[in-house]
């Protein structure tokens, strides 16, 4: 069913000159197409195959040959030619744990590629939503100056007719005019932003570079403060953890893989033949053989090769264990690291407001003051200035907000659930 409501919403985008898409939207087309996320999911396949093959080696072997032989040099009496036909059952009863000790290892790995599938997903769905806000992001910045340019065209035209009608110096025209080629230029920067934040949100799901789309949502509405996680209960159901561990537990199989050739051996076969009579002539009979074969091997001594195999092992394996500490250390750090940046940058979306507000009253005042006479242009050039900074910032303090808790959720996998896409 997503699939198919997936399907749809591609289907809009591509044949719709404006598409209007929410985040949840979005989110699931690039999930539908992600190459990596696509490869992941065949990892898990691949690895979900080779721990069933694995599995497999607990069961007997049966096996079967034909065979037929010509004797150049009349050896033998009879025919020159015979054959053969046997049949084979194999049943390995001890082999030093090694069967034990591959499924065992498969196993894990086929646990591994869930969690990295789900790692992918935490990261498309990271990707995707820092595209979504860089797009918004970039979006308002160019309203921001085209508002700007706007702004100085009109104080242009009140200050050209009192030029004309000789109430405003010509300094006065001209520093405006310099501000107005100056914004001019700002505006190209900005559309050049936007195409290209256009083109990256695009090609995350295939999309036609140029498309044009209308984003439901954008960075100036308020995104929820999440709630903290618990750091223990975190560090224990985190992907990356539990993947560290179940890596340090095949290097665990791999020193019984490393020991296993060093120990006894014992398997038993029971095999039977059919093949004409010797001499082998035109009135042969078929006789039909078999038996049973039990089978004991070991290594008695090799030169101390078993225990250098077996501490190679070893030494790979109180590696992973030091992994396992620290992937820890990371995952708190992280933790705290993002908690920190969604606090300060809350406290920027807050205070570049508050700043804006300023900035933009300042600039009414200087406007209406410099229309009475009251003023200097330069104050006013310095309120629109003021003005575009503070709306920068105010632009940056959201993008910044929305991308820290975009990045805490990947870190923690708070309201984190496939279903959501």
């Amino acid at each position: 069913m997503r699939k198919i409501t997936t399907i749809i919403l591609l289907m809009f985008v591509h044949t719709s000159t404006y598409a209007q898409l929410s985040l949840h939207e979005y989110c699931n087309m690039v999930l539908e197409y992600d190459i990596a996320l696509q490869q992941t999911k065949l990892n898990i396949e691949r690895s979900e195959a080779e721990w069933q093959r694995a599995k497999k080696g607990h069961l007997p072997l049966i096996s079967m040959a034909r065979e037929a032989n010509v004797d150049f040099a009349k050896q033998i009496e009879g025919r020159r030619w015979g054959w053969s036909t046997s049949a084979d059952i194999r049943q390995g009863i001890y082999y030093g744990g090694k069967v034990k000790a591959t499924v065992q290892r498969s196993e894990l790995g086929y646990e591994i590629s869930t969690l990295q599938h789900e790692m992918a997903l935490r990261q498309v769905i990271l990707s995707a939503e820092g595209a979504y806000w860089q797009l918004s992001h970039a979006e308002e910045h160019l309203n921001s100056v085209k508002e700007y340019v706007a702004i100085i065209e009109s104080l242009r035209e009140i200050i050209a007719y009192r030029y004309n009608e000789g109430y405003s110096a010509k300094g006065d025209l001209l520093q405006i005019e310099s501000r107005l080629s100056d914004a001019k230029y700002q505006l190209s920067s900005a559309e050049e932003t936007y195409e290209i934040a256009l083109h990256y949100f695009n090609s995350l799901y295939d999309g036609e570079m140029t498309q044009q789309i209308v984003l439901s949502e954008s960075i100036l509405n308020p995104a929820p403060y999440p709630q903290r996680a618990d750091c223990d209960s975190l560090l224990w159901s985190h992907p990356e953890y539990r993947i560290a561990e179940m890596v340090n537990e095949q290097r665990h199989a791999d020193v019984k893989l490393a020991r296993a050739p060093f120990l006894p051996q014992i398997d038993i076969s029971i095999f039977g033949t059919l093949q004409p009579e010797l001499p082998h002539t035109s009135q042969s009979k078929l006789r039909l053989g078999g038996g049973a074969v039990f089978s004991f091997s070991t290594p008695i001594f090799h030169f101390g090769e078993r225990r250098q195999a077996v501490n190679a092992a070893k030494s790979t394996q109180l590696s992973s264990e030091l992994e396992i500490v620290s992937v820890a250390n990371n995952i708190r750090h992280e933790e705290q690291d993002s908690w920190t940046n969604i606090e300060r940058t809350y406290q920027r979306v807050v205070t570049a407001s508050q700043s804006l507000d300023i900035a933009q009253e300042n600039l009414d005042i200087s406007t209406y003051a410099y229309n009475e006479g009251q003023t200097t242009i330069v104050d006013v050039l310095q309120a629109q200035i003021s003005w575009l900074q503070a709306y920068r910032n105010m632009l940056s303090a959201h993008y910044d907000y929305h991308m820290a808790v975009a990045e805490y959720r990947y870190i923690v996998g708070q309201y984190y659930d496939e279903q959501r896409y």
